[in-house]
């Protein structure tokens, strides 16, 4: 049986109507928040993820897609039996560890990005124009996301540096609009500082987890360094807690300038690629990122 279409165009076709769903999505959501119907757009945030989850398990050929299913079931069985015997084989992949662990890791970024985009919309429901700004930024690292996802499935689960490359905007847009989210969360809605740690422990925890898994650098052994990471964030965030004003973006910036300077000392590390050179290189941009902030940031501006 002749394919419809090639494994090219079935990628564009599969990343577009995914990054679709994803847009249409948050400009709904960001017009049930603007109309401030919270209830109403808190359901629709719950459906719209649904909606990935079921295209990226089901549809998105994670597993490379056994062909066929339904020819082969027409042979066997009739009616009823036969859907469902066509099914059964459609979703072997998620029995399977192998292509199972790979779907878990690659879920870590875009939903992260989802999520912290639905909270920073709620936390800004009548700033049309940030909102519209959060719309398009987040869909479109969301389709690099998912291209790269498929991507890395067509090439049968092998890594390309190039790809590698090219997510790594893709998880620094994530991290700052994320702990942006929690900075946000935790000022607006008064939460301590206990809540404040939590979030951030476990955000970095996942972003650093699915980037050394996508690098395969992740081993038992590495968990200890990602604990570490994520404490250090955590201490960071205790002092943007105690020290910063309402201005949550820019407390997101901190941190992952402090985030980006970390990560990228245990990437070079792992990979025996760090000299001097790269510390110096990734010091001076974290400083120069916090200066910056700085001698801009008003510290008397405290929300009461």
């Amino acid at each position: 049986m002749q394919n419809l279409f090639s494994e090219a165009k079935h990628k564009i076709l599969s990343t577009a109507i995914v990054t679709l769903g994803a847009f249409l999505g948050f400009e709904a959501l960001s017009y049930i928040i603007g109309i401030y119907q919270l209830k109403g757009s808190l359901y629709v945030a719950f459906y719209v993820y649904a909606f990935h989850i079921f295209w990226l398990t089901f549809l998105f050929d994670l597993h490379l897609k056994k062909r066929g299913v339904l020819a082969n079931a027409r042979l066997n069985h009739q009616s009823a039996k036969m859907l469902w015997m066509a099914f059964q084989e459609r979703i072997e992949h998620v029995k399977k560890w192998q292509y199972l662990r790979h779907y878990q890791n690659y879920l870590v970024l875009p939903g992260l990005i989802y999520w912290a985009t639905v909270v920073l919309m709620f936390l800004n429901p009548f700033r049309s124009i940030l909102k519209e700004l959060l719309v398009i930024s987040s869909t479109a690292a969301l389709s690099v996301a998912y291209w790269f996802m498929k991507e890395h499935i067509s090439k049968n689960l092998e890594h390309r540096q190039s790809s590698l490359k090219v997510l790594s905007l893709v998880k620094l847009y994530a991290a700052f609009i994320v702990f942006s989210a929690i900075m946000g969360v935790t000022f607006y809605y008064g939460f301590d500082a206990v809540f404040l740690l939590t979030a951030a422990l476990v955000v970095t925890f996942l972003l650093v987890y699915q980037a050394l898994f996508q690098h395969r650098l992740l081993n038992f052994q590495i968990f200890f360094w990602i604990i570490a990471l994520a404490g250090v964030l955590g201490i960071v965030s205790l002092w943007v807690y105690g020290n910063w004003s309402s201005e949550y973006f820019t407390g997101g910036l901190v941190m992952l300038a402090v985030y980006n300077f970390l990560w990228g000392i245990l990437h070079h590390y792992l990979e025996k690629t760090l000299t001097r050179k790269v510390v110096f290189e990734y010091f001076v941009m974290m400083v120069f990122v916090i200066s910056f902030l700085f001698a801009s940031h008003n510290f008397n501006q405290r929300v009461i």
